[in-house]
């Protein structure tokens, strides 16, 4: 069975496990598991010599499991308590869907997702994961997306990466491959969809049926100026289907996440560094829970800039 056979199989599997266990036991679930974790966590850095793993572990030995593990991220804090008792979740009589408030647009979900599960998803989403200090945060002050600018989001779920820059774009391309996020996408982005694509496709390095290279899919079309890419630990595939745009003078950014796999800091910052660009991590720690190994720290996305 070839790759992407096998990464199709995998989605699914996934959306089934999420119709079999109800959501409202997740966060039971996830309290036993991180039990588990932490002791693990704890045992593969205790003779680390880095200060800020040194001060991470710290952190976590008093306060208990937070991923990412630091003060603004831990919901025992009662400022970061306050926050998530303002997330609002609003329900769209006509289209019989929630949404959320993100900026002043509205943000949509799917129609099976119960209101306190919205709160959760969103407020891990938005208020911990794109954090001013998160080391998941895609976007800064030095590092944003210039106006006028074609955009692909390659890993799209909500759409809140999207969301927070449309106004920005000349067109944004939005590729997420999971029927559940299809209906809450197009719901969310309604107001611009005169400039916003959506595409039902993994990325990856080679174009069938289910998947599409970035220099296929753009071979008849303007090329792009920034990339965004969190796809699941298949940043290094779809970068490898995407070395036509990558040698254009068009493409001028790029934002990977870094954290499904071990070497992807390394491969993936060869492959962009190899086609003309300067690359630099995101600060601080990420808790990671991939490969089949006990959790381990990472940084997060690698923030990537065409020299000019």
């Amino acid at each position: 069975m070839s790759f992407e056979k096998v990464r199709y199989l995998n989605h699914n599997m996934m959306a089934i496990g999420r119709k079999i266990v109800p959501l409202r036991f997740y966060p039971t679930i996830r309290r036993i598991l991180h039990k588990k974790e932490l002791h693990l966590l704890r045992s593969s850095y205790s003779h680390s010599n880095d200060p800020e793993i040194s001060e991470i572990m710290l952190y976590l030995d008093k306060h208990g499991f937070v991923s990412p593990p630091y003060v603004w991220a831990d919901m025992t804090n009662s400022e970061v308590r306050e926050k998530f008792s303002k997330v609002d979740v609003y329900n769209d009589a006509d289209l019989n869907l929630h949404y959320t408030l993100l900026e002043g647009k509205r943000i949509y979900f799917p129609r099976n997702w119960g209101v306190n599960y919205i709160r959760q998803y969103y407020f891990g989403l938005q208020e911990i994961e794109q954090h001013p200090q998160s080391p998941h945060r895609y976007l800064t002050d030095e590092f944003s997306v210039d106006e006028n600018s074609i955009v692909v989001d390659c890993g799209v779920a909500e759409g809140n990466f999207g969301l927070s820059i449309v106004e920005k774009c000349k067109k944004l391309y939005l590729f997420e491959p999971e029927e559940r996020w299809m209906e809450p996408l197009k719901a969310t982005f309604a107001p611009w969809k005169d400039k916003v694509v959506i595409v039902q496709k993994y990325l990856s390095d080679t174009t069938d049926e289910i998947n599409t290279t970035l220099d296929d899919y753009f071979s008849d079309k303007e090329y792009p100026n920034f990339l965004k890419l969190d796809v699941e630990g298949y940043e290094e595939r779809l970068l490898l289907g995407t070395k036509k745009i990558l040698s254009s003078n068009d493409l001028k950014k790029v934002v990977a996440c870094i954290y499904h796999k071990a070497e992807d800091e390394e491969i993936v910052g060869a492959l962009l560094r190899e086609h003309g660009f300067t690359t630099i991590p995101s600060l601080r720690y990420m808790i990671v829970f991939f490969e089949g190994r006990p959790p381990y720290l990472r940084r997060g996305v690698l923030r990537a800039t065409k020299i000019q």
